[in-house]
């Protein structure tokens, strides 16, 4: 049997390289549908993840930032009932709680205008206390809170509180009264050591036997921040009534200001 051996011309290519250079079409073709990741997506990945990174170093600034100056301020110690000595840290001088605020307002207006003829604490009648050379008595109770209202303002309110507004058989127990809240407004800082508070109410004058009227005390009360000086004999101190002078004061409070509360429309 013979076998015819057949060669290729040498114009016409060989079969394996026109099946290789067919594949490689096909695969150029093929490429250009697969799917190629956008460029830009990952350009903002890389923002996120550095954006993310500035924000957690510039936590880590402040907060090292406010260590730092709470490390700086000074530090007070003080010895306990216990005998045991403490470390406290310094805080601000003007700072005042507003919830101290709230309670040496109502403080002042309950001493101011709830009135009777005892001696606060006591059974004893109150004869009252002048208050200037023109023969102006007030209730001890009215006089002593008069300490919470700044020099020179606190003169001329009680002189117009003797004169004018508390009855003047008060004394004689023929007439007494009581303060009725209606409304304690949140105190607003005004400035760095002031703050104001508006308070609605009412006080109810009666007698023995009748209620005689209500009278309306809506006001915008400013108090300013003081500093506390605490008694030289504490709780030692013989008189009751320098006791009671810092009882009153150690909230470092005083009333500047009263004017009429503007009722919003």
């Amino acid at each position: 049997m013979k076998t015819r051996l057949t060669t290729p011309h040498k114009d016409k290519p060989v079969d394996s390289v026109e099946t290789s250079a067919n594949g490689s079409d096909r695969l150029k073709e093929r490429l250009k549908f697969i799917p190629i990741r956008n460029e830009s997506t990952m350009v903002y990945i890389l923002l996120g993840l550095s954006g993310s990174l500035f924000f957690i170093t510039l936590i880590a600034l402040i907060t090292a930032f406010s260590n730092q100056s709470l490390a700086k301020r000074g530090k007070v110690y003080v010895q306990m009932d216990s005998g045991k000595t403490e470390a406290v840290q310094e805080f601000d001088v003007n700072h005042r709680d507003p919830k101290i605020i709230q309670s040496t307002i109502t403080a002042w207006v309950q001493l101011t205008y709830e009135w009777d003829n005892r001696i606060p604490g006591t059974e004893a009648l109150d004869k009252g206390i002048k208050v200037n050379r023109n023969n102006v008595i007030v209730p001890t109770k009215v006089y002593l809170g008069s300490y919470l209202l700044e020099d020179g303002f606190r003169e001329a309110f009680l002189n117009q509180l003797g004169t004018t507004i508390i009855p003047k058989n008060v004394a004689r127990g023929s007439a007494r009264s009581v303060v009725r809240f209606y409304s304690l407004g949140t105190p607003t800082q005004v400035s760095q050591s002031q703050w104001q508070m508006d308070i609605v109410s009412t006080r109810i004058e009666s007698s023995p036997t009748q209620m005689l009227r209500e009278v309306p005390m809506n006001w915008t009360i400013t108090v300013k921040a003081i500093p506390y000086v605490p008694p030289t004999f504490g709780k030692d101190e013989p008189l009751v009534w320098r006791q009671k002078i810092y009882e009153l004061l150690s909230n470092g409070l005083i009333i500047t200001d009263i004017v009429p509360l503007r009722m919003k429309s």
